[in-house]
């Protein structure tokens, strides 16, 4: 990514060996089915079209551009990005991406904080692997809403994760306009005991699209809800792969799919499960538009 330099270097140290880590390793990590169509990424190169609409504050919280995060808040980012939530190390195609990753979001909201207001960034650019990391405190409350206007000549892959503390509680929305040949879109996050995220995930890409929708609940009481609402137009092939893992008495994962099957596009739908086979308790519907069936309200005026 282009970042601010520091004593002449574009990015910091131990960034810089993660991606050559991730690089050397690559070939030795499982093989992610359809991963040519991303494999391998080339430069990227815009003349005249400028990376903007990321989210700058400080003070109750802080948002910055990923390229300036990985200096201000270092030792954070060492530790969280690409670890917990988004594994580089679980295929060849996240080893790629964490070595390529070009642009994003950072925020981080502290503990014991409750924003009223809803958060809002609105990337755009051309861009092949933006990577937003979100961080949210202990006992924290705050709405965040991700609105990315991106485009790639090759194969997109745009991953976000979301990393929760103890107690908790999230409302994220997510709604991107991404234009590739290949998009691959992974929101994957981690929750401490006792949090709870609620994702509002909306797809209404054309053409070849994966999403991956993951979530790890570390310990007792963790709740998420995801709702996915699949669009794929005429001429959209959405295929989505919703998985939950975690441990704890009283965690579980309630998921509801809207899929408008109107148009001439379709939809596959990986069935909802855990990874590693723990006993988690999770949840299923599916719900297919039909005459004049309604969207839910939280969800319309996306597109």
């Amino acid at each position: 990514m282009t970042v601010k330099k520091q004593a002449g270097k574009a990015e910091p140290d131990w960034l810089q060996k993660k991606r050559q880590l991730a690089t050397l390793l690559q070939s030795h990590f499982p093989v992610l089915p359809g991963q040519e169509q991303w494999l391998p990424w080339q430069p990227t190169s815009c003349t005249g079209q400028e990376n903007e609409g990321w989210l700058r504050h400080a003070g109750t919280y802080t948002a910055l551009p990923l390229e300036e995060a990985v200096w201000d808040y270092s030792e954070l980012l060492q530790e969280n990005l690409m670890e917990k939530a988004l594994r580089w190390q679980d295929n060849q195609l996240f080893a790629g991406h964490l070595a390529n990753i070009d642009g994003g979001q950072f925020i981080y909201v502290p503990d014991d904080c409750q924003l009223t207001v809803p958060l809002e960034f609105t990337g755009r650019g051309c861009l092949a692997n933006p990577h937003n990391v979100i961080i949210v405190g202990a006992r924290s409350q705050v709405t965040i809403a991700e609105r990315l206007m991106v485009k790639s000549a090759q194969g997109l892959f745009a991953g976000t994760e979301i990393l929760l503390g103890a107690g908790a509680r999230v409302e994220y929305r997510q709604a991107n306009d991404l234009r590739a040949p290949a998009v691959y879109t992974a929101v994957h996050a981690y929750q401490a005991h006792g949090a709870t995220l609620d994702l509002h995930l909306v797809v209404a890409n054309q053409g070849a699209v994966t999403v991956s929708a993951s979530n790890f609940l570390d310990g007792a009481g963790s709740e998420w809800t995801p709702t996915a609402l699949l669009d794929p137009g005429d001429t959209g092939q959405l295929r989505f792969i919703p998985v939950a893992d975690g441990f704890g008495q009283g965690s579980h994962a309630d998921l509801t799919t809207y899929i408008n099957d109107q148009g001439q596009g379709q939809v596959k739908l990986t069935p909802f499960k855990t990874g590693s086979g723990e006993p988690l308790p999770l949840k299923s519907t599916v719900i297919r538009k039909s005459g004049a069936a309604k969207w839910p309200l939280s969800l319309t005026g996306v597109r």
